[in-house]
């Protein structure tokens, strides 16, 4: 109220208004914020779930590591990152994989991931939002292949394409987006790699 005659005269209890775009978020508050702890509490338990199945890795070279209770290659770690390996991955197909969790980690993917979904969990009533977060994720995979492959010849291209193919059928269905080696799009991404 701005009108000085009129302030002393009217008080006006916090939420009361005649705006009703503001008693919508007023009441809409409430399961925002309930919709913003239930995503930091899923992203906090896999984070545990994960950490717990890594525990027992053993150190292969330098900050990477391998481990029979994962099915996928990926990065976990945001400060110090490390590459965590199945003991299933053939030898011939063993650099490959490491390479590109090493394009993750040097293109600082592991800081830009945990950012994206720190913004779908705000905006998480949003849908184009986990758009945006779904094809970031596939971008991501499609920019690392491409830094991969960048100087190499078609047989090793050809070994990559089989490495790649060989993760994505062990990786079990599921929504999350790890930084993981055979992870997403992966006809795609064959694609890209044949055309690059």
């Amino acid at each position: 109220i701005s009108n000085p005659i009129y302030s002393d005269n009217i008080q006006m209890e916090l939420g009361q208004t005649v705006d009703r775009m503001q008693v919508q978020m007023i009441n809409l508050t409430l399961p925002w914020i309930l919709g913003i702890a239930v995503f930091l509490f899923y992203a906090l338990i896999s984070y545990l779930r994960i950490s717990k199945k890594v525990a027992t890795a053993v150190l292969y070279r330098e900050n990477i590591f391998q481990s029979e209770y994962i099915d996928t290659p990926f990065v976990l770690g945001i400060f110090r990152p490390k590459i965590y390996l199945p003991y299933n991955v053939k030898s011939e197909h063993f650099e490959y994989v490491i390479a590109h969790e090493q394009a993750h980690i040097s293109r600082k993917d592991h800081w830009w991931k945990p950012l994206g979904f720190l913004l779908c969990t705000i905006y998480w009533f949003h849908p184009l939002m986990w758009l945006a977060y779904a094809l970031f994720c596939r971008d991501m995979e499609l920019a690392c292949d491409e830094k991969v492959i960048r100087n190499w010849n078609n047989g090793q291209k050809a070994t990559y394409m089989e490495a790649l193919l060989a993760c994505s059928l062990q990786r079990p269905l599921g929504f999350s987006c790890p930084l993981a080696f055979g992870e997403i799009g992966v006809k795609e991404r064959v694609k890209a790699i044949m055309n690059y």
